[in-house]
């Protein structure tokens, strides 16, 4: 009944109020009236308890799992996100918050498949904690989630540089992920990429870009064990004031390190394609409302999380195995198209049937409810 609140597009856990005697939901449950939204409330806060908790994190994988089982390729694309809270919710903190500077909030890790468009893995986190904190064990328990079938297939990560660190790194070549990280531009690298000849540069086309040039070399930042391959890329910048400050060819500059023996040209195309994880972060923030915390327990807005992660995995695999569609409709979509339409239940033959209204693309087909 909690998924219900995301697979009916509420905003609010206590908006699940208005919906007590709605008569599809009361059938598809087998109950004369839903429960009260004070037992929803508190049936939240009993995941504080380990047990209930570990459980429901068991739900996500085995979604996920079978999903996965019948890809022969992974691309995972990990992410932090901001949460901004306007209340006492426990664990809030002020933390980084580009939108909402000085406003508390709690900071969530996802894992998402690129292939499947499905989020693989999520951890809520207090707002005063780090990108790269955690990160670790969120990758091995990421990578233990898309090989829990045994089953060999390629399997690649793209990361930000907030967690372009020696110990995620490194976690990466221990479990043979393949992976592209975007480099903080520090000083020294930026030297040593600038400083490059021109013979050393290729250009390349990038759709969408201008004049772009990429090299590739061997290098070891201070906090790294080893040495290792860094892809740059850059880009004639417009000729402006800002421009010159910092390249006097009005170059701006990327890196990436990456243990792919790839082109430079295939690592940087591969990374671009990383942008569309904004596009699950924006589903669950605007579709999925999780910005909307529904209680001031930590433990409980984490399951909330998780609900709604799973909810949103739940209606990928509806739009993609049970609709077939052929374009990646996002949630909202999803529900106005498919979810958030008039009908009627009746009783025909001794069975339910559910009638939608004259004129839906799919009144035509009987929707039987045993």
């Amino acid at each position: 009944m909690l998924l219900d609140v995301s697979f009916v597009g509420l905003e609010r856990l206590y908006h699940y109020g208005e919906l007590e005697r709605e008569p599809l939901l009361c059938t598809l449950h087998r109950v004369a009236r839903l429960p009260d939204l004070t037992t929803l409330y508190r049936d939240l806060r009993r995941f504080e308890a380990p047990a209930l908790a570990r459980e429901l994190a068991e739900l996500l994988p085995g979604v996920v799992g079978r999903a996965l089982a019948r890809q022969d390729r992974v691309v995972l694309d990990i992410d932090s996100m901001v949460n901004t809270l306007y209340g006492a919710q426990e664990g809030a903190a002020l933390g980084p918050n580009p939108h909402k500077p000085g406003r508390p909030s709690y900071h969530p890790l996802l894992a998402r498949d690129r292939v499947s468009d499905l989020i693989v893995h999520q951890q809520l986190r207090t707002g005063d904690t780090g990108s790269s904190s955690d990160i670790v064990p969120f990758l091995h328990r990421t990578i233990d989630i898309v090989r829990q079938d045994g089953r060999p297939r390629t399997l690649l990560a793209r990361l930000d540089s907030g967690f372009e660190g020696e110990d995620a790194l490194a976690a990466l070549e221990r479990r043979r992920v393949g992976y592209v990280v975007k480099m903080r531009a520090t000083a020294e690298v930026a030297r040593v990429a600038s400083g490059r000849g021109a013979s050393a540069w290729r250009a390349v086309e990038l759709e969408g870009e201008g004049e772009v040039q990429v090299t590739a070399f061997v290098w070891q930042r201070g906090s790294w064990s080893r040495p290792r391959v860094v892809v740059a890329v850059r880009k004639r910048e417009l000729d402006t004031v800002q421009g010159r400050l910092f390249d006097e060819h009005h170059w701006s500059y990327s890196l990436f390190v990456t243990d792919r023996g790839w082109p430079p040209e295939q690592v940087v195309r591969f990374y671009d394609k990383r942008a569309d994880v904004e596009r699950t972060i924006c589903e669950l923030r605007n579709d999925l409302a999780i910005d909307h915390v529904p209680s001031t327990c930590f433990a409980a807005n984490a399951a909330d999380f998780a609900l709604k992660v799973l909810a949103r995995n739940l209606l990928v695999l509806y739009r993609d195995h049970g609709l077939q569609l052929a374009t990646r409709e996002r949630v909202m979509t999803l529900g106005r198209r498919f979810l958030w339409i008039a009908g009627r239940v009746v009783r025909h033959a001794g069975k339910l049937l559910l009638r939608l209204t004259a004129g839906h693309p799919l009144a035509d087909r009987p929707a039987f409810m045993t």
